[in-house]
């Protein structure tokens, strides 16, 4: 049975399904409105039709009365050859959770194998049917379960059916027993349709939705959690997931960063078929874990910079602003380290995304025989504005403008002129690091999604503490599941 590719449409609503949040705001909201739903039961009604046809129903056995005689009949064999669907649709259900229904399906059954018994007199043979006027209802209801991930579950299944005509492939004069088996055939096919479908549910969501990785490294160093953190929220125009999104060093979970997540306005949005609100929480914990775990430093070299550039990093150039460096070192290589002292914070507004970073440059002269001598320290302060886009399934960062602020902390060669040395740092800076931190932010880091499913048009705007992107849905080329 080949259910997991239709109930992938299936994981994609758990993803964007969430809820209110006892434990604490989310750092990212996800919502999919009603034609996010009319995208996914368009693409699995056609696998639900396609793998339904594969399926079997119980064999039928029983005894009528006939005339003087009471006949055993066994009807075997009865394997559903084409499943067809006048109309289907996935609505929500508010406070309950999402309706799947169908409206004038039909079920054809080819080769059905049919025997009776009367003790002295039997037959057999073989017959074909189709059941028409199928109404199905199924309530899904979705949770998460204790390591949030979203559970899906059948609730409640009600079915009706039209009738069949069967024809015996037989000359017995017991051919009228083609109305009892009709009746026997379109009963048992009402009651079973529903534990067919149902089950399939159940068996395939578990493992669909079991095997969905709500932590997705980002790079060497961390991963981030989108489990959920609350069971789902079921409006009349959308349904809402409330998930963690905080970042951790890979393999610690238990990691807590020291800041709480901020409330963020969600109302407006629903344009498209999906919104989701990103917290900045969900990024300032990403630069609180490379800070404690010292990846944000950087040394800058004179083969980093570009040949574009008047400056060049070694004692004599540099040693036309700061003129003890000449003195002391005549021409020798230099080396900047910037160390961050304080995780870098990100802010969104209307106006865009500020980042605010803190760090020491500490600037060593190489002697001949590879020794670093600290010549002297100072404490930087960038302020960075930068563009929000999505690239794929990453969200991304751009720095568009830059400026430093420096302050003396340390000198090992007398009294510095900081106003004159911050221009040059300056022109370092911008030439070296920010290149650095472009080329973290055009990675970026994944949004909540699922194999074969595209984000199509997105649009990304910024309020108070988020970004909210707006986007449609559809298959990826080359890999639908379908295919």
């Amino acid at each position: 049975m080949a259910y997991q590719e239709t109930w992938v449409c299936i994981a994609l609503i758990s993803i964007f399904i969430g809820g209110v949040f006892p434990d604490g705001n989310p750092g990212i909201v996800t919502r999919i409105n009603q034609a996010g739903l009319d995208f996914i039961q368009e693409n699995a009604i056609e696998r639900l039709k396609e793998d339904i046809e594969s399926e079997t129903i119980d064999d039928i056995s029983g005894t009528v009365n006939a005339i003087f005689f009471d006949v055993d009949y066994l009807v075997s064999n009865i394997r559903i050859s084409e499943f067809e669907v006048e109309t289907s649709s996935l609505k929500l259900v508010p406070g309950v959770g999402l309706e799947f229904t169908i409206s004038g399906g039909s079920v054809s059954l080819n080769d059905v194998n049919w025997s009776y018994d009367g003790g002295f007199f039997s037959d057999e043979g073989s017959f074909d049917t189709t059941v028409d006027g199928l109404d199905l209802d199924i309530t899904l209801g979705i949770s998460k379960n204790e390591d949030g991930h979203p559970v899906l579950t059948p609730e409640g299944c009600s079915g009706d059916v039209g009738s069949g005509s069967i024809d015996l492939d037989s000359d017995s004069w017991l051919s009228d027993l083609s109305g009892s088996l009709e009746e026997v055939l379109t009963d048992t096919v009402n009651d079973q349709i529903c534990d067919i479908i149902t089950e399939q549910i159940s068996e395939y969501s578990d493992e669909v939705l079991s095997g969905l990785n709500l932590k997705l490294e980002v790079d060497s160093y961390t991963e981030v959690d989108y489990s959920l953190i609350s069971n789902p929220l079921f409006e009349e125009s959308y349904m809402e997931t409330a998930h963690k999104g905080e970042f951790y060093p890979i393999g610690q979970s238990d990691w807590e960063v020291p800041f709480s997540v901020p409330a963020i306005d969600t109302t407006g949005g629903l344009n498209k078929m999906v919104d989701i609100w990103i917290s900045d929480y969900v990024i300032n914990s990403r630069y609180y874990v490379l800070q404690e775990l010292g990846i944000l430093t950087y040394t800058i070299t004179e083969d980093m910079l570009p040949s574009t550039l008047p400056y060049r990093l070694n004692s004599r150039w540099l040693g036309r602003v700061i003129p003890v460096l000449r003195r002391r070192y005549g021409k020798m290589p230099m080396e900047l380290v910037v160390n961050s002292t304080s995780p870098p914070t990100v802010e969104f507004s209307e106006d865009g995304a500020t980042i605010t970073e803190y760090a020491d440059l500490d600037a060593y002269v190489v002697l001949e025989d590879t020794t670093r001598v600290n010549v002297f320290t100072i404490a930087l302060t960038g302020h960075e504005q930068a563009s929000v886009g999505v690239s794929y399934r990453n969200i991304t960062l751009e720095m568009t403008s830059m400026s430093v602020d420096a302050e003396l902390k340390h000198s090992e060669i007398g009294h510095l002129n900081t106003l004159m040395i911050q221009h040059v740092v300056d022109s370092y800076i911008k030439s070296s690091v920010l290149p650095c931190l472009n080329e973290i932010g055009k990675q970026g880091f994944p949004l909540p999604h699922i194999d074969f499913v595209a984000y199509v048009n997105p649009v990304v705007s910024l309020g108070k503490d988020y970004i909210l992107l707006e986007s449609d849905l559809d298959w990826e080329v080359h890999t639908h599941p379908h295919e």
